[in-house]
């Protein structure tokens, strides 16, 4: 009896000692070699280290995957861009924290318009097509454009499967679709100051021009915390990748900010002393290495 005592002991001690340490923290990030995977592979190494997990970075497409990754339970935390926060389904309870911020480019070619705005007008929303990669985070924001925005309603939006095959269609300025040739004015890209992808650069870097997004539409759109959404900023020479500009020499546009988020499911199993623990560990690890990057 007294044996079986002392076995019950020893388990319930090894039980105590597992529920302490955390499950794995599973962090999203994106594209192998790219600054999301870098930004996790340090926020998540900054929050491990004070609480024992183990830390699994998870290589993605990016915002969007990232979004769905988390609704799912795949990953505990992720990186994203703050209108893919407010605008795809999350986990319900979550912490938002501003990470580094990023430009709204609008790309152009000769043959297409140089101003985003321009597209309000009926007779030229008619004619162009905006360029888009499916399941980019660029969507993501001319989808929420359009939607915030009435008098862009009748423009139309043509998917690609990938950076190159947009940038190519946006270069000669047109692509064709089922037999049925489509002009294109233009397409977003959101990313870093002066971070384009070289699937538009390097091959297209002379057909593709930086133009402007000066309409005031979208000023007042919320992100998660409240907080502005999209705030003005000009696109400067640093910034231009390479890429001309075909308005002034620091076009007009929106930045926005990439976003940590994470789960607060991932502590909520645990004891109370190690919810704090975790709880202090995201919030110390997010922003010691988020100030940085800012």
């Amino acid at each position: 009896m007294k044996a079986t005592h002392i076995l019950l002991a020893v388990l319930l001690t090894i039980s105590g000692l597992a529920s302490a340490t955390p499950a794995p923290l599973t962090f999203c990030t994106g594209g192998e070699g790219g600054f999301y995977e870098s930004l996790g592979q340090a926020i998540g190494k900054a929050i491990t280290k004070n609480t024992g997990a183990q830390l699994e970075v998870l290589n993605t497409g990016g915002s969007v995957e990232n979004a769905q990754l988390l609704k799912d339970g795949d990953c505990r935390i992720a990186i994203m861009q703050a209108d893919v926060v407010t605008t795809a389904p999350l986990p319900a309870d979550i912490k938002v924290s501003d990470a580094h911020s990023e430009i709204v480019y609008w790309l152009h070619g000769k043959a297409g318009v140089d101003d985003f705005g321009k597209m309000e007008d009926d007779s030229v929303a008619e004619k162009y097509a905006f360029a888009a990669v499916s399941g980019s985070g660029a969507l993501v924001t001319v989808k929420n454009w359009v939607a915030t925005d009435k008098d862009y309603e009748g423009a139309r939006i043509v998917e690609f499967d990938d950076w190159y095959s947009a940038a190519e269609a946006v270069a000669q300025g047109y692509v064709s679709r089922a037999g049925v040739r489509i002009e294109i004015a233009g397409m977003l890209y959101v990313g870093r100051a002066g971070k384009i992808t070289t699937d538009i650069t390097e091959d297209f870097g002379n057909q593709i021009l930086i133009g402007e997004i000066n309409d005031d539409s979208f000023a007042n759109a919320k992100d998660a915390n409240n907080n502005p959404l999209y705030t003005h900023c000009s696109v400067e020479t640093q910034a231009a990748t390479g890429l001309k500009t075909s308005t002034t020499l620091a076009p007009d546009t929106y930045c926005l900010r990439a976003q940590v988020v994470y789960d607060n499911e991932y502590h909520k199993d645990l004891a109370s002393k190690e919810q704090r623990t975790v709880r202090r560990a995201v919030d110390k690890g997010i922003n010691s290495i988020v100030k940085a990057v800012r």
